[in-house]
Protein backbone atom coordinates (compact mmCIF):
# COMPACT_ATOMS: atom_id res chain seq x y z
CA UNK A 1 0.00 0.00 0.00
CA UNK A 2 1.24 3.60 -0.88
CA UNK A 3 0.34 6.40 1.14
CA UNK A 4 -0.21 9.95 0.62
CA UNK A 5 -0.37 12.21 3.74
CA UNK A 6 -1.55 15.95 3.46
CA UNK A 7 -0.56 17.87 6.73
CA UNK A 8 -2.37 21.27 7.33
CA UNK A 9 -0.11 22.27 8.79
CA UNK A 10 3.98 22.14 9.63
CA UNK A 11 3.57 21.66 13.21
CA UNK A 12 3.95 17.85 14.22
CA UNK A 13 1.29 18.25 17.17
CA UNK A 14 -1.89 16.18 17.30
CA UNK A 15 -3.14 15.59 14.20
CA UNK A 16 0.37 14.58 13.16
CA UNK A 17 0.84 11.92 16.09
CA UNK A 18 -2.60 10.90 14.99
CA UNK A 19 -1.96 10.41 10.75
CA UNK A 20 1.34 8.72 12.37
CA UNK A 21 -0.22 6.16 14.89
CA UNK A 22 -2.83 5.19 12.12
CA UNK A 23 0.11 5.00 9.44
CA UNK A 24 2.05 2.58 11.87
CA UNK A 25 -0.74 -0.23 11.52
CA UNK A 26 -0.71 -0.08 8.14
CA UNK A 27 2.96 -1.42 7.41
CA UNK A 28 3.18 0.86 3.84
CA UNK A 29 5.37 0.35 0.72
CA UNK A 30 5.89 3.70 0.38
CA UNK A 31 4.62 7.28 2.56
CA UNK A 32 4.81 10.20 0.92
CA UNK A 33 4.38 13.21 3.44
CA UNK A 34 3.56 16.86 2.31
CA UNK A 35 3.90 19.43 4.76
CA UNK A 36 1.62 22.64 4.27
CA UNK A 37 2.36 25.39 3.00
CA UNK A 38 5.65 24.35 2.23
CA UNK A 39 4.45 21.88 -0.07
CA UNK A 40 2.14 24.14 -1.78
CA UNK A 41 2.89 28.04 -0.41
CA UNK A 42 0.85 30.07 -3.38
CA UNK A 43 -2.96 30.78 -3.58
CA UNK A 44 -4.30 30.13 -6.25
CA UNK A 45 -5.14 32.84 -8.39
CA UNK A 46 -8.17 32.20 -10.46
CA UNK A 47 -6.75 32.01 -13.52
CA UNK A 48 -8.80 28.95 -14.68
CA UNK A 49 -5.97 27.54 -16.76
CA UNK A 50 -6.55 24.23 -14.91
CA UNK A 51 -9.78 24.19 -16.26
CA UNK A 52 -10.01 25.54 -19.73
CA UNK A 53 -6.22 24.32 -20.87
CA UNK A 54 -4.24 21.39 -19.35
CA UNK A 55 -3.91 21.20 -15.54
CA UNK A 56 -0.37 21.40 -15.71
CA UNK A 57 -0.84 24.49 -17.36
CA UNK A 58 -1.20 25.88 -13.42
CA UNK A 59 0.58 28.97 -12.54
CA UNK A 60 1.96 27.10 -9.50
CA UNK A 61 2.84 24.08 -11.39
CA UNK A 62 6.20 23.36 -9.90
CA UNK A 63 4.21 22.54 -6.70
CA UNK A 64 0.84 21.07 -8.07
CA UNK A 65 2.50 18.91 -10.66
CA UNK A 66 4.47 16.86 -7.69
CA UNK A 67 1.58 16.94 -5.44
CA UNK A 68 -0.52 15.70 -7.40
CA UNK A 69 1.56 12.91 -9.13
CA UNK A 70 1.82 11.95 -5.38
CA UNK A 71 -2.03 11.97 -5.18
CA UNK A 72 -2.86 9.71 -8.01
CA UNK A 73 0.01 7.00 -6.81
CA UNK A 74 -0.86 6.76 -3.40
CA UNK A 75 -3.56 4.31 -2.08
CA UNK A 76 -5.12 5.97 0.66
CA UNK A 77 -4.83 9.39 1.20
CA UNK A 78 -4.61 11.09 4.62
CA UNK A 79 -5.61 14.51 5.41
CA UNK A 80 -4.58 15.92 8.38
CA UNK A 81 -5.97 19.58 9.89
CA UNK A 82 -5.83 21.16 13.49
CA UNK A 83 -8.81 23.91 13.48
CA UNK A 84 -8.58 26.98 13.41
CA UNK A 85 -11.11 29.39 13.55
CA UNK A 86 -13.47 26.79 13.80
CA UNK A 87 -12.18 25.78 10.19
CA UNK A 88 -9.62 24.03 8.09
CA UNK A 89 -6.46 25.85 7.92
CA UNK A 90 -5.82 28.44 5.68
CA UNK A 91 -3.01 26.41 4.32
CA UNK A 92 -5.15 23.13 3.73
CA UNK A 93 -7.75 25.33 1.71
CA UNK A 94 -5.30 26.70 -0.64
CA UNK A 95 -4.08 23.29 -1.11
CA UNK A 96 -7.71 22.14 -1.87
CA UNK A 97 -8.32 24.86 -3.88
CA UNK A 98 -6.17 23.93 -6.65
CA UNK A 99 -6.75 20.78 -7.40
CA UNK A 100 -10.87 21.55 -7.96
CA UNK A 101 -10.14 20.61 -11.61
CA UNK A 102 -10.39 17.18 -10.29
CA UNK A 103 -13.84 17.06 -8.84
CA UNK A 104 -16.12 14.66 -10.96
CA UNK A 105 -17.95 17.22 -12.72
CA UNK A 106 -14.41 18.62 -14.59
CA UNK A 107 -11.71 16.08 -14.96
CA UNK A 108 -11.70 13.39 -12.21
CA UNK A 109 -8.50 10.62 -12.50
CA UNK A 110 -10.02 7.31 -13.12
CA UNK A 111 -7.29 6.20 -10.14
CA UNK A 112 -9.58 7.97 -7.30
CA UNK A 113 -12.46 5.75 -7.77
CA UNK A 114 -10.63 2.86 -6.26
CA UNK A 115 -8.60 5.33 -3.70
CA UNK A 116 -9.85 5.12 0.29
CA UNK A 117 -9.15 8.23 2.13
CA UNK A 118 -8.79 9.26 6.22
CA UNK A 119 -9.17 12.58 7.34
CA UNK A 120 -8.41 13.64 10.87
CA UNK A 121 -9.18 16.62 12.76
CA UNK A 122 -8.21 17.76 15.83
CA UNK A 123 -9.06 21.08 17.80
CA UNK A 124 -9.16 21.59 22.09
CA UNK A 125 -12.85 21.58 22.44
CA UNK A 126 -15.41 19.11 20.16
CA UNK A 127 -15.72 21.59 16.90
CA UNK A 128 -14.39 19.38 14.34
CA UNK A 129 -17.16 18.95 12.21
CA UNK A 130 -16.69 22.07 9.69
CA UNK A 131 -12.92 21.16 9.29
CA UNK A 132 -13.81 17.43 8.26
CA UNK A 133 -16.85 18.47 6.10
CA UNK A 134 -14.68 20.96 4.11
CA UNK A 135 -12.27 18.30 3.18
CA UNK A 136 -14.53 15.39 2.27
CA UNK A 137 -16.30 17.46 0.52
CA UNK A 138 -12.67 17.80 -2.10
CA UNK A 139 -11.99 14.01 -1.52
CA UNK A 140 -15.62 13.06 -2.25
CA UNK A 141 -16.26 15.31 -5.45
CA UNK A 142 -12.22 14.22 -6.46
CA UNK A 143 -14.13 10.56 -6.69
CA UNK A 144 -12.68 8.58 -3.71
CA UNK A 145 -14.55 5.61 -3.22
CA UNK A 146 -14.60 5.52 0.41
CA UNK A 147 -13.37 8.25 3.34
CA UNK A 148 -13.17 7.91 6.98
CA UNK A 149 -13.69 10.69 9.08
CA UNK A 150 -12.00 10.95 12.98
CA UNK A 151 -12.38 14.35 14.53
CA UNK A 152 -11.24 14.46 18.20
CA UNK A 153 -11.00 17.32 21.75
CA UNK A 154 -7.79 17.10 22.74
CA UNK A 155 -7.70 19.20 25.75
CA UNK A 156 -4.58 20.59 25.53
CA UNK A 157 -2.22 21.85 22.49
CA UNK A 158 0.69 19.56 23.71
CA UNK A 159 0.22 15.94 22.26
CA UNK A 160 2.25 15.04 25.41
CA UNK A 161 -0.12 16.24 28.04
CA UNK A 162 -3.17 14.59 26.30
CA UNK A 163 -5.74 12.36 28.44
CA UNK A 164 -4.55 9.05 28.50
CA UNK A 165 -8.13 8.65 28.73
CA UNK A 166 -8.48 10.41 24.90
CA UNK A 167 -5.43 8.94 23.74
CA UNK A 168 -7.20 5.04 24.15
CA UNK A 169 -9.80 6.32 22.58
CA UNK A 170 -7.22 7.45 19.46
CA UNK A 171 -6.34 4.40 19.78
CA UNK A 172 -9.09 2.11 18.98
CA UNK A 173 -10.36 4.43 16.37
CA UNK A 174 -6.95 4.25 14.16
CA UNK A 175 -7.74 0.26 15.15
CA UNK A 176 -10.77 0.04 12.96
CA UNK A 177 -10.16 2.33 10.69
CA UNK A 178 -7.03 0.39 9.59
CA UNK A 179 -8.72 -3.18 9.96
CA UNK A 180 -11.13 -1.48 7.50
CA UNK A 181 -8.74 0.28 5.22
CA UNK A 182 -6.87 -3.52 5.21
CA UNK A 183 -10.29 -5.16 4.27
CA UNK A 184 -11.33 -3.02 1.54
CA UNK A 185 -7.50 -2.19 -0.09
CA UNK A 186 -8.24 -4.39 -3.11
CA UNK A 187 -11.45 -2.88 -3.86
CA UNK A 188 -12.96 -0.27 -2.02
CA UNK A 189 -17.25 0.12 -1.83
CA UNK A 190 -17.95 3.24 -3.84
CA UNK A 191 -19.78 5.84 -1.63
CA UNK A 192 -23.42 6.78 -2.68
CA UNK A 193 -22.49 10.51 -2.31
CA UNK A 194 -19.66 9.58 -5.57
CA UNK A 195 -21.69 7.44 -7.28
CA UNK A 196 -24.56 10.31 -6.80
CA UNK A 197 -22.33 13.01 -8.65
CA UNK A 198 -20.73 11.10 -11.28
CA UNK A 199 -24.28 9.97 -12.41
CA UNK A 200 -24.99 13.90 -11.93
CA UNK A 201 -22.14 15.14 -13.94
CA UNK A 202 -22.69 12.57 -16.42
CA UNK A 203 -26.04 13.77 -17.52
CA UNK A 204 -24.59 17.08 -17.36
CA UNK A 205 -21.47 16.51 -19.89
CA UNK A 206 -23.94 14.81 -22.35
CA UNK A 207 -26.97 17.65 -21.75
CA UNK A 208 -25.22 20.92 -21.73
CA UNK A 209 -21.36 20.38 -22.43
CA UNK A 210 -20.44 23.77 -20.57
CA UNK A 211 -16.58 23.29 -21.19
CA UNK A 212 -15.54 21.69 -24.31
CA UNK A 213 -12.36 20.86 -21.87
CA UNK A 214 -14.44 18.64 -19.97
CA UNK A 215 -16.55 17.10 -22.57
CA UNK A 216 -13.30 16.01 -24.77
CA UNK A 217 -12.25 14.70 -21.46
CA UNK A 218 -15.02 12.78 -20.74
CA UNK A 219 -15.55 11.27 -24.08
CA UNK A 220 -11.91 10.29 -24.28
CA UNK A 221 -12.84 8.26 -21.23
CA UNK A 222 -15.91 6.54 -22.91
CA UNK A 223 -17.72 7.68 -20.09
CA UNK A 224 -20.35 9.56 -21.93
CA UNK A 225 -21.18 6.27 -23.28
CA UNK A 226 -22.84 4.90 -20.26
CA UNK A 227 -19.16 3.04 -18.49
CA UNK A 228 -18.15 4.35 -15.55
CA UNK A 229 -14.68 4.32 -13.72
CA UNK A 230 -15.48 2.03 -10.62
CA UNK A 231 -16.37 -1.08 -12.97
CA UNK A 232 -12.65 -1.17 -14.56
CA UNK A 233 -11.53 -1.01 -10.62
CA UNK A 234 -8.97 -4.26 -10.55
CA UNK A 235 -10.15 -6.67 -7.72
Amino acid sequence: MKICVIYGTERKGSSYQIAQALINKLDPKKITELFLPSALPKFCVSCFSCFNDDWQSCPHHQFTIPAREALIESDLIIMTSPVYSLHLTGQMKTFLDHFANMFIVHRPEPSMFRKQGVIIATSIGPVTGSTIKSIKDSLDFWGVAKTYTMGFAMQQTDWEKVNDRIKKKIEKRTNQIAKSIQKHKNRPPISFRVKKWFYLSQFMQKRFGYNLTDVSYWSDQGWLDGSVPWHDTPR
